[in-house]
């Protein structure tokens, strides 16, 4: 982050922009981009290197965290058809940018789903920050589209 200012209001930032992301998003809440994440397992006591216990009595805890919404701003970026080394295998992709806040929320989504489609995590570019406010960027890539 950029450091902090007494003359930047940084919760009045936050509700603008928020505000400005809910006015860009899909009318239809179904529409919305979600963010999914994978199951976990916590095993009490030893494993060995594929995650099994060594102890068959050992107990085995899985949880999955629910889907969530939450403001942010999409940047749709279509396939093109600019050839490369291997042929034309640039896939579409959304870029999510979030404030700090709502990142810390979904900072570990494997995937996100809008209007249908499914998008798996590929990268996140390091954060950028305006004062004391951090500014996230998520990339996920297509992995089927309708």
């Amino acid at each position: 982050m950029a450091g902090s200012s007494t003359r930047f209001n940084a919760a009045g930032f936050r509700t603008a922009i928020r505000s400005v992301m809910e006015m860009g998003a899909p009318p239809k809440v179904e529409d919305r981009l979600t963010f999914h994440f994978d199951r976990t397992t916590a095993i009490s006591g030893s494993t060995d290197s594929e995650g099994v216990p060594f102890d068959p009595a050992a107990s085995m805890e899985v949880t999955t965290k629910p889907d969530l919404r939450v403001p942010c701003a999409v940047e749709y970026v279509n396939a093109t058809d600019e050839p490369t080394r291997f042929g034309v295998v640039v896939p579409t992709r959304l870029k999510v940018t979030l404030l700090d806040e709502d990142y810390a929320r979904v900072k570990d989504a494997s995937s996100v789903t809008m209007g249908g489609d499914r998008y798996l995590r590929h990268a996140e570019p390091p954060a950028v920050g305006l004062f004391n406010v951090g500014v996230h960027e998520m990339v996920f890539v297509a992995e089927n589209e309708t």
